[in-house]
């Protein structure tokens, strides 16, 4: 299969490969992404000398049959050699890179406009592939793209209220004593300046809680539907719930599809919403999920303001643009904590959409809180959200919400 990239770039620079192949290159990065560059690379007849990662775990160990090094390492080691950041973390790891000392640096997105597919070594489908691949290349111009204001993506908290109590939920739903839903009005107001202050936004994801115990929730859909600036529409769900006949009338839509999550038993009506979804051809992915990471924590952990900022660069939902209760917030644990009053307000880290700004205004600040942003306040009472974040299993539930301590 030929991946062609439907995004044209946005910087002129082009890579000399000769030079790449003359002077070596790394890659940065040990994920689905990383093995993608390397198939890319070796395409060029560029074969790399080592990966370098963040993820303790895999320094001194091989991937795809090449060693892998620490950071320090390739600083001792490879300083002027060209490096190819292979992660949707690549403005923290730019910025960690040049801390190093290295010079040539360089982003996947010429490796990843046009190449064969077939031989690479991933976990993914090509059809994951070519999603993964979309997003990062949308990634990498939208942040280059001084002219327009282009989002990754944009999460909309229907709900508090979830069908399931896993007590080691990352968007924290286990802390709501009395949860509650978004008030229709307040969400369309906020959601309609959020969409008339940016120029596109690749994604838009609703999520809650359990989205389907949101009644609107297709007056929502109907609603997104009418922005001409907005790419997917993918509604996360925890299998518990099928949707009536009228609502799933509404989830027909080439730009609409279902994200499934299954946690085993407790995902009750997996098999039969997977069934509605095929038999009403909606589109849907369902996967099985048996482990999280242990990042459900509100704690005041005291760091170094610079392990902060690598904690945050680190973090795989530091894009994760959330829209709650009319403001709008960088990451789900930032949203949910402040509305918890689990940590000290901080204005700066997040957008009241409901004030009375013009759209040029809020475009730049939500430029700024996107792009911008090298850490949250919220980090300091966050464990994290990176491979190195410790392990649980998944969805296990408790029957009462669960107590936390406040910070001040």
């Amino acid at each position: 299969m030929i991946y062609n990239t439907p995004f044209r770039k946005i910087d002129s620079y082009d890579i000399e490969y000769a030079e790449v192949k003359k002077e070596g290159a790394i890659i940065f990065g040990t994920g689905n992404l990383g093995s993608l560059c390397l198939h890319s690379l070796k395409k060029k007849n560029i074969n790399p000398i080592c990966f370098v990662d963040n993820n303790f775990s895999n320094w001194d160990k091989k991937f795809n049959g090449y060693d892998v090094i620490s950071p320090e390492q390739l600083k001792e080691k490879y300083s002027n050699k060209h490096v190819f950041i292979s992660s949707l973390n690549f403005k923290y790891l730019k910025r960690q890179l040049e801390s190093l000392g290295i010079k040539n640096i360089h982003y996947c997105d010429d490796l990843f406009s046009n190449f064969d597919l077939d031989g690479s070594n991933t976990t993914w489908s090509h059809d994951r592939c070519k999603v993964q691949l979309d997003l990062y290349n949308f990634a990498i111009i939208s942040f280059q793209d001084k002219k327009k204001l282009s989002i990754q993506s944009l999460d909309l908290v229907l709900t508090e209220k979830c069908s399931l109590k896993c007590k080691d939920c990352s968007n924290l739903m286990q802390f709501y004593a009395k949860p509650i839903d978004e008030d229709y009005n307040q969400l369309i107001e906020s959601l309609d300046k959020f969409m008339k202050s940016v120029d596109y936004v690749y994604e838009i994801r609703l999520i809650g809680g359990e989205p389907f115990m949101y009644k609107k929730i297709d007056e929502v859909l109907t609603k997104i539907l009418t922005y001409k600036n907005c790419g997917n529409i993918i509604v996360y769900t925890n299998g518990t719930i099928v949707p009536n006949e009228q609502k799933l009338k509404t989830f027909k839509n080439d730009k609409i599809y279902f994200k499934i999550s299954n946690y085993g038993s407790i995902s009750r009506n997996v098999e039969k919403l997977e069934k509605t979804l095929k038999e009403k051809k909606i589109h849907y992915i369902t996967e099985r999920v048996t482990k999280w990471q242990d990042c459900a924590k509100i704690e005041n952990y005291d760091r170094p303001l610079e392990l902060t900022k690598q904690i945050f660069g680190n973090c795989c939902v530091n894009e994760a643009l959330t829209l709650l209760h009319g403001k709008l917030y960088l990451c789900p644990f930032a949203a949910h904590a402040e509305n918890l009053h689990a940590i000290p307000k901080a204005p700066e880290d997040s957008i009241d959409l409901l004030a009375s700004e013009d759209h040029q205004n809020f475009k730049k600040r939500i430029r700024n809180l996107a792009f911008e942003r090298e850490y949250l306040e919220a980090c300091k009472s966050c464990n994290g959200r990176d491979h190195n974040v410790a392990s649980v299993d998944a969805a296990i539930q408790t029957k009462e919400p669960l107590l936390f301590k406040k910070i001040i």
